[in-house]
């Protein structure tokens, strides 16, 4: 009798054990089917931090799980990409994204925004090389004292609106201090022609001291790149855009957040026209294009 009544016990000790790993077991893969479910979910949002913290949730409900660990791989790479893109580390992000791109059973959408952003990137790495060329020709002819030709090969540059966006700004700076040096070059180099002709005349009236291609510089200087300067470039909606015009304009430039003091006149006339041939104010065109 004593003997049935263990057999008995056992079996039902066994029953309870095994019902709760089956019911412990279940409530895990449960767990685990929600984990994935919104990782995949932040993903879509682009909330890849969240992603990673799910997948890595999904990952202690399941040691070792190929699934969770690719996602979480997966995401983490994309997030590396985006930061190396930021810090404008192009060739580091380039890869990243290949890696993600490729990734086998991982998550589409990132496969998707992956081979977006690897184009963006080939796109940015030939714009740079082509932006450093021009950057490399204006710089040669600052040191060979061409100052206006210089400003006339920096205007090709910001006269591009993808040179004013955050991956060459590097780039956009030296450009900037490279037209500043053109400026005062130019500008002492007019004080100086313009110095020696009051001495010359005072000596000898019949004599100049300027060659005719320096005195037809120094009688268009205005104060900023303006030797090549059509009279059409200085118009708008066939108008002769004042000096009052441009002085307010910088104002506005700078109260936007625009650069106006390293502005030449003839860049805040290029200015004045673009925000009227797109038909925005100049403070919008700030925001967009100068900041």
């Amino acid at each position: 009798m004593k003997k049935w009544v263990w057999v008995v016990a056992t079996v039902v000790v066994a029953l309870l054990i095994g019902g709760y790993a089956y019911s412990n077991h279940h409530a895990t893969a449960k767990e685990y089917q929600a984990a994935m479910a919104n990782g995949r979910t932040a993903i879509q949002s682009k909330h890849y931090t969240q992603a990673e913290s799910y997948f890595q949730n999904a990952l202690k409900r399941r040691l070792n799980d190929e699934s969770a660990q690719t996602y979480l791989t997966q995401t983490q790479r994309f997030v590396s990409g985006e930061n190396a893109l930021d810090a404008r580390h192009f060739t580091t992000a380039r890869k990243h994204y290949e890696a993600v791109k490729d990734t086998k059973k991982g998550s589409s959408v990132l496969v998707t925004r992956a081979t977006a952003k690897v184009k963006q990137v080939k796109g940015i790495l030939a714009n740079v090389k082509e932006f450093k060329k021009i950057l490399t020709k204006a710089t040669g002819e600052n040191q060979a004292l061409n100052y206006g030709q210089s400003n006339t090969t920096l205007d090709e540059l910001f006269n591009n609106a993808k040179f004013r966006q955050k991956y060459y700004q590097n780039l956009y700076d030296q450009a900037l201090a490279l037209r500043k040096s053109n400026n005062a070059g130019q500008a002492a180099n007019t004080s100086s022609s313009t110095s020696a002709s009051s001495s010359d005349s005072t000596a000898n009236s019949s004599s100049a001291s300027l060659t005719s291609s320096e005195q037809a510089a120094a009688s268009n200087y205005s104060g900023s790149n303006e030797y090549t300067v059509t009279q059409k470039q200085k118009e708008v909606n066939g108008k002769l855009i004042t000096a009052a015009q441009i002085a307010n304009a910088r104002k506005t430039i700078s109260a936007a957040g625009g650069h106006s003091d390293a502005m030449s006149d003839q860049d805040v006339r290029v200015a004045i026209q673009q925000a009227s041939k797109q038909k925005i104010s100049l403070a919008q065109y700030t925001q967009q294009n100068l900041k």
